[in-house]
């Protein structure tokens, strides 16, 4: 393929992706001018604190063009779909986990929500977006959050985590997307189950996986926790994230089901809609068990 199709291509996908986004759609000159000020940001090194105001939060950004500030700095309240559909499921008084909180973002607006008779169980391994979220917890005050520098995983452990040129995609194990020199950390592991057990969380009522294929691993190493207490589950779908550390692609996926769970996508506008199958890349999906249908 030549470089002007691969360039045209490339194109194409972004444009694609940006189109898609309700923020894009509400105000496309402000998200665009939004993305050029990123840009420039990221050259000049300035870090900035934007507000989220539906939820009344601020969230610190470090300049790096590509991962996650990006888009949480040009699509703010509308960063993902999910974070709509999941302030329908939280409520005050509820538990939230967010297992590869990255930023924060989750992490926050759970929060909030869950206000201060609630609590948030947050992990984060990597070292480079581990502080990002503790600054985050601390600009905004949070008193019901706890955060933990662990990859959530089956087993207590120690683990290389590979750093992604995007920050918020690295990962125990590399897929065709990460540089083959890519920079390791060593980095502690722990179940999901043992942590709740330790800090005597005897109650949950969501949780949020994003750990890059590695998934079924925290799934399995939540079990007890799922069996228990049937909690609504998001996760990330990642097929190729999976096969790159040995598991089955569809593992996660069958997992939940086989402990009674039915799969939803949710769209722009955090609507939740049934799938019969698992998607066909990467997605975002919810688990809620039959019981609460």
């Amino acid at each position: 393929m030549s470089q002007k199709r691969q360039l045209l291509r490339s194109f194409e996908a972004k444009w694609n992706f940006l189109s898609a986004q309700q923020a894009f759609h509400l105000a496309p000159v402000r998200t665009t001018l939004r993305l050029v000020s990123w840009r420039i940001r990221c050259l000049l090194e300035k870090a900035a604190i934007v507000d989220l105001r539906r939820w009344g939060v601020q969230m610190f950004l470090p300049p790096r063009w590509k991962g996650v500030a990006k888009l949480i700095y040009a699509f703010r309240d509308y960063y993902e779909p999910e974070l709509a559909y999941l302030e329908k499921l939280l409520s005050p008084g509820k538990v939230f986990v967010d297992a590869g909180a990255n930023f924060g973002i989750y992490t926050a607006m759970a929060s909030k929500t869950v206000g201060e008779a609630g609590r948030v169980i947050s992990f984060e391994p990597s070292v480079r977006a581990f502080p990002v979220l503790r600054y985050n917890i601390a600009i905004n005050g949070f008193k019901n959050v706890r955060a933990f520098p662990l990859a959530l995983t089956d087993k207590p452990g120690r683990a290389w985590l590979y750093h992604h040129s995007a920050v918020g995609s690295d990962a125990l194990a590399k897929d065709s997307t990460f540089d083959p020199h890519a920079y390791a950390q060593e980095i502690d592991t722990e179940s999901l189950d043992n942590v709740l057990r330790r800090t005597r969380v005897e109650r949950v009522d969501v949780i949020k996986m994003d750990v890059q294929g590695a998934e079924e691993l925290a799934l399995r190493g939540a079990n007890d926790t799922i069996i228990s207490m049937r909690p609504v589950i998001m996760f990330e779908f990642h097929p190729e994230g999976a096969i790159s550390l040995g598991l089955e692609p569809h593992g996660a996926w069958n997992f939940l089901g086989g402990l009674g769970y039915d799969f939803f996508g949710i769209e722009q506008q955090g609507r939740a809609t049934r799938l019969v199958s698992p998607p066909v890349t990467i997605a975002n999906v919810v688990a809620i068990h039959r019981s609460q249908g």
